[in-house]
């Protein structure tokens, strides 16, 4: 239940703050370069720096405070895993004299590719956090909408994209029903890893079965509207860069200096 709880990645808060107002092109072009910033550099300072800019990001958002450690607790395991794999198969000064293969060089190094996937966790919740699925989508397809002019159905796989983001949220308000009514009737959640694993059952039949409910659903509403792809479709408002956005642009490019020149310094 706290991983349920925990998780919100795909969940959109309006709060109108400027954030909210960018065009979806511009965050695009932030998450990535954010994600190549966090990729081509292991500087404990640049993670630092990058970590500060995500929240003062965050706070110009309006966003609640304890959304971005929610989701990064949420992987909480995959963290401890990522520390321990690295703690035990780098090579370095044992910690202690018993486990020579546990060193504080490894330690460290897992400590950093942890914090590197907090950081990716992190951006990626700021961006579904403060942009609609329908702004992402447009987005997307403005962005590639030249590979359109070779073959690629552009349209039909960022619409298959945002119908994915779309749903993660409400799978996971499935989700915590499903295990409500299941507690209701005295399936336990609790105890070792095999209880857990077979108290899952009873869960993840009916979240399949409604979520293929919803996908029918989803499809004969679709077919119902007349929906036929990007042919002769048109947008009711049109993706425009403003001042905003050209000023977003130049400060993320200055971000990714910062963070290279850091990189490279420290």
């Amino acid at each position: 239940m706290s991983f349920l709880d925990d998780m919100t990645l795909g969940r959109y808060f309006e709060t109108g703050s400027i954030v909210h107002r960018l065009d979806p092109r511009v965050k695009l072009v932030g998450l990535l370069a954010l994600l190549a910033a966090t990729l081509i550099t292991r500087s404990p300072w640049a993670y630092a720096f990058l970590t500060l800019i995500v929240l003062l990001v965050a706070g110009l958002a309006r966003l609640p405070l304890g959304l971005l450690p929610r989701n990064v607790a949420a992987l909480k395991w995959l963290l401890i895993v990522v520390l321990v794999m690295h703690a035990l198969l780098a090579e370095g000064t044992p910690i202690v004299s018993w486990a020579p293969w546990f060193t504080l060089e490894g330690l460290a190094s897992g400590a950093v590719f942890a914090w590197r996937v907090g950081l990716m966790v992190a951006a990626a919740t700021l961006l579904t956090a403060t942009t609609t699925p329908v702004d992402l989508g447009d987005g997307l397809e403005k962005a590639f909408g030249p590979l359109a002019r070779i073959g690629i159905p552009v349209h039909e796989l960022v619409m298959i994209a945002v119908i994915a983001l779309r749903f993660v949220p409400t799978l996971l308000d499935e989700a915590r029903r499903v295990m409500k009514a299941q507690m209701g009737r005295g399936v336990e959640f609790s105890g070792g890893l095999i209880a857990r694993a077979r108290s899952s059952v009873p869960v993840l039949i009916p979240l399949f079965v409604g979520a293929f409910r919803r996908a029918d659903d989803l499809a004969l509403a679709m077919e119902a509207r007349c929906y036929r792809g990007a042919e002769g479709r048109t947008k009711y408002r049109e993706l425009a860069l403003e001042r905003a956005d050209v000023w977003a642009l130049v400060l993320t490019g200055g971000v990714l200096a910062c963070t290279l020149a850091i990189s490279s310094w420290l």
